[in-house]
This record gives C-alpha cells, sequence and structure tokens, in this order.
C-alpha cells in the first residue's frame, strides 16, 4: 500500500512537470521553424487528343521551406514562408507524336501568412492562410523516336521544345498540427494547397515547330510537409 502511495505521488509530480513544459501561446511569442516533404504540381500541357497522364507538366518531388511567424495574439499569429520544390521529370511518347519527351519543373514560393493556431497543451492544430508570389519554371525536352527524325535536319538529336519561367500571384491555405516535446521545441506535419497564376509558358522555335501549344495558365501545388520547430 505504501508502495503504492509513492507511485502516485511520483506520477503526479512527473505528470505536473510535464504539463508545465508545454508554455501556452501568447502575445509576442514567435516561433521559427523549417520543413520538408513532398510536393505534387497541377499544371497541365493542353494536347489536342492526348490523355491526361501524358499530358502532366512533372511527377511529385519533394519540398523544403521555412517559417517564421509572431503571435498578436495567444491564437492569432502572421509571419512569412519561403519554401522551393523540385520535381521529378515525367516522361511521355505520346504527348507529341513520334517523341520522346521529358517534362521538368520547379517552384520558388514566398509568402506572408496569418496562422490562426489552439493555443494550449501537447498537441496544437492550426489553420493557415497566405499571399505572396512565385516563381515557376517550365523545360519540356524532345528527342525522336520510332525511326523518325527531325523534319528540318533530318537528325536525332535531343531538343527543348519549351524553357519558360512565370512569375505571379501565390494563394495559400493550410491545415496541420504542432506537438510539443518541451517548452520550446516541437514537431508537426502540415498539408498546404497553392493555387498559382501567371502568364501561359511559351514554347521554342522547335516546339512550335512540332505542334507544341502553349501550356494552360496557372498551375496548383499541394505539399505535404513534416517540421521541427523552435518557439521562444
Amino acid at each position: 500500500m505504501r508502495k503504492f502511495k509513492r507511485f502516485c505521488v511520483y506520477g503526479v509530480l512527473v505528470w505536473t512537470g510535464l504539463t508545465s513544459a508545454y508554455a501556452d501561446y501568447a502575445k509576442g511569442t514567435t516561433m521559427f521553424q523549417i520543413y520538408g516533404g513532398g510536393a505534387a504540381l497541377g499544371g497541365r500541357y493542353r494536347q489536342p487528343g492526348v490523355v491526361d497522364d501524358d499530358q502532366e507538366m512533372a511527377d511529385g518531388g519533394g519540398v523544403i521551406g521555412g517559417q517564421f511567424l509572431y503571435f498578436t495574439s495567444e491564437s492569432l499569429a502572421v509571419g512569412f514562408d519561403i519554401s522551393h520544390a523540385d520535381f521529378d521529370d515525367h516522361e511521355s511518347s505520346h504527348l507529341l507524336t513520334n517523341r520522346f519527351t521529358k517534362s521538368s519543373a520547379d517552384n520558388t514560393t514566398g509568402l506572408a501568412i496569418v496562422r490562426l493556431s489552439y493555443p494550449k497543451g501537447h498537441v496544437r492544430p492550426y489553420i493557415e492562410g497566405g499571399l505572396g508570389v512565385h516563381h515557376t519554371g517550365l523545360n519540356l525536352e524532345g528527342t525522336p523516336i520510332n525511326g523518325t527524325t527531325w523534319s528540318d535536319t533530318g537528325t536525332t538529336e535531343n531538343r527543348t521544345l519549351l524553357d519558360d519561367g512565370q512569375i505571379g500571384l501565390a494563394l495559400e491555405g493550410a491545415v496541420g498540427t504542432h506537438i510539443f516535446f518541451t517548452e520550446r521545441v516541437f514537431v508537426g506535419i502540415e498539408l498546404k494547397i497553392l493555387a498559382l497564376a501567371g502568364k501561359e509558358f511559351e514554347p521554342t522555335s522547335a516546339g512550335v515547330h512540332e505542334g507544341l501549344l502553349s501550356p494552360r495558365r496557372g498551375t496548383s501545388e499541394a505539399v505535404l510537409g513534416l517540421m521541427l520547430g523552435l518557439g521562444f
């Protein structure tokens, strides 16, 4: 019985110590976090008669970024987010007739963000919105296949059919949660959706000769990231 009482007392002390380790958010709290994870680009080419899978601008890739936040109240924070995504090549033998194509893309985004967080406890979910700018680059390379050649030279070398970038407005919506291990150190997970506006990507003269149309205006990006952060 004495051991049981001692165990209960120790348990209460440990629980009290743990719960007091997670400082609540308050006005003036600042937070810095870095994150990395997977990203998917939503843009497509628009070649007539070609299935959507062959129209993809790029396959899924990786993203890395950082955020800084300042709490104006116990639940509301403002700050900025900077990230870069590099997407894997998307290969197709059907985007253009008798051409093997390889499409690649990358994206850099800077956002002013506003976050509404649950301010207490070990686990703290949040929602977030942001507005800023992005630069998205797109490249398409092509090579003749099936015994064909380039019609203007009769050769079979690799050619750049599109190599262009766009700067435009970026709009963000995100949900996530932080898990605090100490008063200052936390990890988290976040799902972010970005709408990326911009001009049309323009094909090179070689791309125009092959009948490549300008891809659809504007793209989107989805990011699922894991983060490590510090509050102070």
